[in-house]
């Protein structure tokens, strides 16, 4: 940014302190677990304010904001909402510069003086110049200013920003979103938005420098001009992803009840997607995989797919899926089908797209396979299904370096012919192999390849990143 923008103090605290701070208490997202989550970040200056408890965590804890003797730019405020009008007094005095109010019970719930309660604090809080993130949400996770809404988050930071209302939403897009390799320039939940708002913050990571890709969750806006208005803006410049919830009249009245926010006609979103070249996608799992496909260059240059399969039944399934989503499966040429028949075994394959081979688990026959399907002409991209079993319980070293090896294989492949190739590879989600699934997605988001579960979600992806493009291209032109 050439010039500071207004939001940019409050990622870069000096010192943070959290208000209602007390001993277990909540556990992660409790008044005791942001101690914690603050550690994990990184944070430096750390002051917990209770005035019943001399020390907390290790921590020395203050009675009041004003006691603290460092500076203190941020407040986290898990106090009861009748006291947040006081807090904010000291916070002022202390010459706090943003609060994050993870406190509830304000409009939400509907209660006429809770309402009432709400617009003084917002009043007050512009006349003292104090910033505030919600009510009722939870707040930031920015790796390089060393703040987090909760704990074992990466520290290290990368170009995706996501911003939502929910703050279970905006977990969800930073701990699922760290396991498939996203790492983030600012996550921000905020709730109620009385102040800092979805239009801002989108207007923020326009002119950020370290934000490439952009996500948000909105359930509803005071002012839909502004937000609209910052949305054709920053989807200008950079790609943004849309979840909206409340569209339908159930979820509508839920949003109501969750943010205090109205629900809008889906059709009048699906709009304002298609005129800002915003993507729209339904649910958390479709953001990821949004972000995740612009992050590692799953964007096709066309529809036509080939499909590298591991297994029969897969490769009849997955056939299915591209097509159900919108994507072509185009027969391979006669000289491909060749090259893939000299290193593709015989029995129980297929090579005409999908291609159905055992070759996939063969560190020599890997490389002429992934390339005979990539210089098809009839082909803009490739989505690699592995196996159903690649990551359950490989722990020994000729398994781990197996695998290293064709996935970057399949990564060379990727740079050498500058197509989009996603990997596909179901996950087993019992427990005992945990850690094998996160070492393998650690190898394939290492080797910047784009991470999906089943081939229809990657399909699903793709072609919402083709549409993108085409139609970035179409305005791009005089």
């Amino acid at each position: 940014m050439t010039h500071p923008h207004p939001l940019d103090p409050i990622f870069f605290p000096r010192g943070v302190a959290v208000v209602g701070a007390s001993r277990g208490s909540g556990g992660a997202r409790g008044p005791g677990g942001w101690l914690q989550s603050l550690k994990d970040a990184g944070q430096p200056n750390i002051y917990p304010v209770n005035p019943r408890a001399d020390e907390i965590d290790g921590l020395p804890a203050y009675a009041r904001l004003t006691d603290i003797p460092g500076p203190v730019d941020h407040v986290i405020s898990a106090i009861p909402a009748a006291y947040v009008l006081d807090m904010l007094e000291d916070a002022s005095a202390k010459g706090v510069r943003s609060i994050h109010l993870f406190t509830a019970g304000f409009a939400e719930t509907g209660i006429a003086d809770r309402l009432e309660l709400q617009h003084q604090l917002k009043s007050r809080a512009n006349e003292l110049g104090i910033r505030l993130i919600g009510p009722n949400c939870m707040g930031l996770y920015v790796p390089d200013g060393k703040v987090s809404f909760t704990q074992q988050l990466p520290t290290d930071s990368g170009p995706v920003a996501f911003f939502s209302q929910s703050g279970t939403n905006a977990s969800d897009a930073a701990y699922n979103g760290a396991l498939r390799g996203l790492r983030f320039s600012k996550v921000v939940s905020f709730g109620n938005a009385i102040d800092v708002s979805a239009a801002e913050l989108l207007d923020y990571a326009e002119h950020d420098p370290n934000t490439d890709i952009i996500g948000a969750y909105i359930e509803g806006m005071p002012d839909a001009r502004d937000f609209f208005r910052s949305l054709r803006s920053a989807a200008r410049t950079k790609p943004v992803g849309l979840l909206k919830g409340g569209l339908l009249p159930s979820g509508g009245r839920a949003t109501q009840s969750h943010t205090a926010s109205l629900a809008g006609s889906g059709q009048i979103w699906a709009a304002a997607a298609r005129q800002t070249n915003a993507v729209l996608v339904h649910n958390m799992q479709e953001m990821v995989d949004l972000l995740v496909g612009w992050r590692f260059g799953a964007v096709p240059a066309g529809p036509r797919i080939g499909l590298v399969v591991g297994g029969g039944g897969i490769s009849v399934q997955g056939a299915d899926d591209v097509e159900r989503e919108g994507l072509q499966l185009p027969p391979l040429a006669d000289h491909t089908l060749q090259r893939l028949a000299d290193v593709t075994p015989v029995a129980g394959t297929g090579i005409r797209n999908p291609v159905d081979t055992m070759s996939l688990w063969d560190g020599e026959r890997i490389r002429p396979t992934i390339q005979a399907v990539a210089e098809d002409p009839a082909i803009d991209a490739i989505i690699v299904q592995t196996g159903m079993n690649w990551g359950v319980g490989f722990f020994g070293d000729d398994q781990i370096e197996n695998r290293r090896r064709m996935i970057a294989e399949i990564a060379e492949a990727r740079e050498r012919h500058g197509m989009a190739i996603s990997m596909v590879v179901p996950i087993n989600f019992n427990h005992r192999h945990g850690d094998s699934n996160a070492q393998l997605a650690r190898m394939i988001s290492d080797a910047g390849l784009p991470l999906y579960y089943n081939i229809r979600d990657a399909a699903r992806a793709m072609k919402r990143l083709l549409t993108w493009n085409t139609r970035r291209t179409e305005r791009a032109q005089p």
